[in-house]
């Protein structure tokens, strides 16, 4: 039978703690009780402890559960940061954010191999490459013993492409931790489509892709074996929006059948943002006053959950 767990993601930091609760209800009575730990919660968490202990008491008294966890992200915390006196701390925390994924009952810690040290500092790829295996190679084994799945993100970056993710995960495929979150946004950002024009590419995209047009097709086709998790979002094809499904240019009744059929999939996840977040899909794809958590489940039910 066809997993369809979904985890759903909100903006959570974004409120006073009080705030909380009332959004869970909202959920709540939609049906909803499984969510998504992002990775700012995580590193709260991390950093202080009654953070921790507010979720516990939260998730206890709502009676929800915080399924999967975005893991640590941004350059400090890329799998292939070249900063060698920032490593161990980096090891360290996301150890620890694994021991609270696990805690909480998650089955996946998404991971971003990074972006930062090619796009903005022209580190190769070559350089980059075994940095970010050296990582994982001392992060599977916890995540075994913790019973987790590290899910590699694909992203738009030339160092997190499909081809690169598919590299840096099938030399550790052996082991049952480790496996790739499959992002529906980036992989259409990418996509070659013959409508697309390159010069209506978002213009963060030139320091992007700074050796040249990277354009990658059948995304899906070459991680399917290894999905265990997706991050579900919609855009123009041009830039990375996290738009609502059916709000951009992805062909959902062709990809939701494929994503279905992954045969390790472990749940779902939302990846759309509402108004309060850098890359929200604005007035490009959304309605005025940003998404709503009605229109967020009613979409997410017609995509088949």
């Amino acid at each position: 039978m066809e997993n369809r767990i979904l985890a759903y993601n909100y903006p959570w930091t974004s409120l006073k703690d009080e705030q909380w609760r009332r959004v869970l209800r909202e959920y709540l009575d939609w049906g909803v009780d499984t969510f998504v730990f992002n990775c700012l919660m995580a590193l709260d968490c991390i950093k202080d402890k009654s953070r921790l202990e507010f979720m516990r008491n939260l998730t206890k008294e709502m009676g929800v559960k915080f399924i999967a966890m975005h893991g640590l992200c941004d350059v400090g915390y890329d799998l292939n940061t070249t900063m060698p006196e920032r490593r161990p701390d980096m090891i360290r925390d996301h150890i620890r954010a694994m021991e609270i994924d696990a805690e909480f009952g998650g089955k996946t810690y998404t991971v971003h191999i990074g972006a930062y040290h090619y796009t903005r500092e022209h580190v190769p790829l070559a350089v980059l490459r075994p940095l970010a295996a050296q990582t994982l190679e001392q992060l599977v084994p916890v995540a075994e013993k913790l019973g987790l799945v590290i899910a590699v993100e694909n992203n738009f970056e030339p160092t997190n492409v499909a081809k690169e993710v598919l590299a840096l995960v099938e030399p550790l495929s052996s082991s049952p931790a480790i496996g790739v979150c499959y992002d529906t946004g980036h992989a259409q950002h990418m996509a070659p489509y013959p409508w697309k024009d390159p010069s209506k590419y978002a213009e963060y995209m030139s320091w992007c892709w700074w050796e040249g047009l990277v354009e990658e097709a059948d995304a899906l086709e070459k991680l399917q074996k290894h999905v265990v998790t997706t991050h579900i979002h919609d855009n123009s094809g041009y830039a990375d929006q996290h738009g609502m499904p059916f709000d951009g240019t992805i062909e959902w009744d062709k990809l939701m059948p494929k994503l279905f059929a992954c045969p390790r999939m472990l749940e779902f996840q939302t990846e759309v943002k509402f108004t309060d977040q850098p890359d929200w899909a604005g007035v490009t794809l959304a309605p005025k006053g940003g998404y709503s958590i009605k229109r967020q489940v009613e979409t997410f039910r017609k995509l088949g959950f």
